[in-house]
């Protein structure tokens, strides 16, 4: 186990119930749960395949002293006690969800990274200090924004 701090950058999302609320509660628990964290504001994207409901969004940039197995399961389980469940992902109902893209400083997620709900908010994270949380610039990804 990795007990030094990590840099983790993460998408947050919401397309079903008090979308907005769903998306502010898990900010609050980032600030709460791990340290140096900051949030870009919350903001809607379309469902990405045109067909489904409208996103809240949000990107939210940590340094956290887990791992990056222990972090998922801790963000999985998050998901899971705020209703993401089998009934609702049969639905295409997302009550919350979370996922890694951008760990200490590496993009994990590159399809996540390419599309405009994940960038609007690291744009935003961007304008503050870049190093702070490894943040990888956009400028050097040639994949569109969806």
């Amino acid at each position: 186990m990795n007990r030094g701090l990590n840099t983790v950058v993460v998408s947050l999302g919401s397309n079903y119930g008090d979308r907005r609320g769903n998306v502010s509660k898990a900010v609050d628990w980032f600030k709460l749960s791990f340290s140096d964290c900051e949030a870009s504001d919350i903001y809607e994207t379309p469902e990405i395949h045109g067909i489904g409901s409208p996103y809240m969004n949000a990107v939210c940039a940590c340094k956290v002293a887990c791992d990056r197995t222990e972090l998922e399961a801790a963000l999985k389980q998050y998901e899971k006690d705020n209703g993401r469940d089998a009934s609702a992902r049969a639905r295409g109902d997302v009550p919350v969800d979370i996922d890694i893209v951008i760990w200490n400083g590496e993009v994990v997620r590159p399809k996540d990274f390419a599309c405009n709900f994940f960038r609007i908010g690291l744009r935003t994270l961007q304008c503050g200090d870049k190093d702070r949380f490894l943040l990888p610039s956009i400028s050097h990804w040639e994949s569109p924004l969806r």
